[in-house]
């Protein structure tokens, strides 16, 4: 292998399985690592010069490891599915490391990410055990984290590395241990949406399992994220021998510069409790994170003036009431609804987060249309939720579209995760594909979808072309109206659910104005620049049930999608 850049390709050491399958088996085929770029001076261009059959030398090199301190590429970080805890909650060797491989007799085995990151914590609990066999199993796992070094760690952040780098020694000989519950070894704030500055408090409870007493100054550590403050109850702790003693932490955010729906933002720290001399706690520094996911809201509400008349047409009032930041409302036509699917409606009767909400359920579905280019239309379908979902990407939203009238379904609108259905493996990115339904063809849409972390409203636009296969029902100017339907999956516990009902949609001339756009309406501020009209001729083939208002920014469920309906027969 000739790196394409300066210095030796990436080499994590010896196959020794199917990384698909999991199989077994040592490959045997040498490998070559070269210096690159391909130019006349570097090994590679050197190699690449050589005429072929011809004999030549290579020296073997060192290859450095420098991000063995560091995090793999393919790791994932936090916060936690639903409730938005921290995850992971201590970080441990995981890059390129050479351990005992099983079944290789004195042999070992190089492995990168949780494969070998998991036996390193497993085995420091064991000693950990060994060294303190009367301990609780909570009190073990505290030890773990507590003791965590963060500076060990390269590129550290709490959501991605807890604590920090695993540390035996000191894990296996402190006496006290630091934590939030039960089981619990950090302060986990969840998730919040914010109207008002958030005040909130918890308690970090010190046990001493020691013959004497420790002291410890305790301090905040390692902020980051959005702007936020820690009031701690003591700044010195004294932990009796065998006793107890607890410290209050309270966070402060205020709530206008906590973030927007534009992003994913969060809150994260450490509180920290150092020894105040070495004999105390045996100089073992005892480390607590924090954790918050936080929203800023706006309050964006709409409100439609009367429609009367043949074509009648009205002004949106669009106010931003209580927010305390801006907020913007997108304007589509309104085809579909449904009511709540109760957690223990399911298929197979399991909850959609930590939190007992179901993530997919579908409260509404809208449709707006642009025209992109002479022949084309831009569509979005939006789809709103009655809950929050952490990341869009853990449903499957499937909008079923009969473009020519026969009541069968032609295509299928798929919002899923982009890796899931590109390569089989989940990369966490919500994307927008288009299947014909008879050949299973297929095409992506080349924008993506829309739909923000903590949110409940996931956008997914297509091209009018990705309805329309050679040889297929086609969507076009001279045929431009099609029915839609909706079904929704859980991809992560299984549930599913079926939206009742169909919607029709003219995607030339929509029978409700829709596509208004009213732009970071700012907090107490009003805006009326979008007209809504109804075209009563089109109604009568496509009829809609109303307006559909989305507000990424407002809070999320029913609020961040405003349903206006429209009597069209007055």
């Amino acid at each position: 292998m000739v790196n394409n850049a300066d210095g030796f390709p990436p080499f994590e050491g010896p196959i020794t399985s199917n990384p698909d399958t999991g199989e077994s088996f040592n490959v045997t085929i040498p490998f070559l690592g070269v210096k690159g770029p391909d130019s006349p001076t570097t090994d590679g261009g050197k190699l690449r010069a050589v005429a072929n059959g011809t004999a030549t030398t290579v020296a073997a090199a060192a290859i450095d490891n420098p991000n063995f301190k560091g995090f793999a590429s393919f790791s994932s970080n936090g916060p936690r599915t639903g409730d938005s805890g921290l995850k992971p909650d201590i970080s441990a060797p995981g890059v390129s490391i050479i351990s005992t491989g099983i079944g290789t007799g004195s042999g070992g085995a190089a492995i990168s990410g949780t494969s070998m990151a998991s036996p390193h914590v497993a085995g420091v609990a064991a000693l950990v055990r060994q060294a303190r066999p009367d301990w609780k199993v909570e009190d073990i796992k505290s030890a773990i984290v507590n003791t965590g070094a963060p500076a060990n760690v390269l590129a550290y952040s709490t959501s991605r590395g807890g604590t920090g780098l695993v540390q035996p020694a000191s894990a296996t000989v402190t006496d006290v241990v630091a934590s939030t519950g039960r089981f619990g070894a950090s302060l986990n704030f969840g998730f919040a949406e914010l109207r008002d500055t958030l005040h909130k408090t918890k308690e970090i409870k010190l046990r001493n399992r020691g013959s004497r007493d420790a002291i410890f100054t305790v301090a905040q550590a390692r902020p980051s994220g959005s702007a936020h403050s820690v009031q701690l109850t003591r700044t010195s702790v004294r932990v009796p021998a065998r006793g107890e003693s607890v410290v209050g932490v309270t966070l402060t955010v205020p709530a206008a510069s906590a973030g927007d729906s534009a992003g994913f933002h969060d809150v994260a720290g450490l509180v920290e409790l150092t020894p105040a001399t070495s004999a105390d706690n045996h100089g073992v520094t005892l480390r607590v994170p924090y954790y918050l996911v936080p929203r800023a809201l706006s309050d964006v509400d709409t409100r439609l003036g009367r429609l009367s008349g043949t074509n009648p047409s009205a002004v949106a009032t669009v106010t931003n009431r209580r927010g305390v930041i801006a907020g913007d409302a997108d304007f589509y036509s309104w085809g579909l609804s449904s009511p709540r699917l109760d957690s223990d409606d399911d298929e197979d009767g399991e909850d959609g987060d930590r939190t007992g909400k179901p993530t997919h359920d579908v409260r509404a579905v809208g449709v707006q249309s642009f025209q992109f280019d002479a022949t084309r239309q831009l569509l979005v379908f939006a789809v709103n939720g009655y809950n929050r979902w952490s990341n869009a990407s853990v449903n499957e939203l499937d909008i079923y579209v009969d473009v020519d009238g026969d009541g069968k379904d032609d295509y299928v609108i798929v919002g899923a995760d982009n890796g899931l259905v590109t390569a089989g493996d989940a990369d966490g990115r919500l994307n927008t594909f288009v299947f014909e339904l008879t050949t299973g063809a297929g095409s992506i849409s080349p924008f993506g979808a829309v739909a923000p972390t903590d949110s409940s409203t996931a956008l997914l636009p297509i091209l009018s072309s990705q309805l329309c296969r050679t040889g297929k029902p086609c969507l076009s100017a001279t045929n431009p109206r099609l029915t839609y339907r909706i079904e929704s999956h859980d991809i992560v516990n299984g549930g599913i659910k079926v939206v009742s009902g169909v919607a029709k949609y003219n995607a030339w001339g929509s029978a409700v104005t829709d596509g208004g756009f009213a732009g970071a309406v700012a907090p107490g501020a009003t805006d009326t620049s979008v007209s809504v009209s109804v075209n009563r001729a089109e109604a009568a083939k496509t009829p809609p049930l109303g307006l559909m208002v989305v507000t990424f920014d407002n809070k999320a469920g029913g609020e961040e999608a405003q349903l206006i309906g429209i009597d069209l027969k007055k």
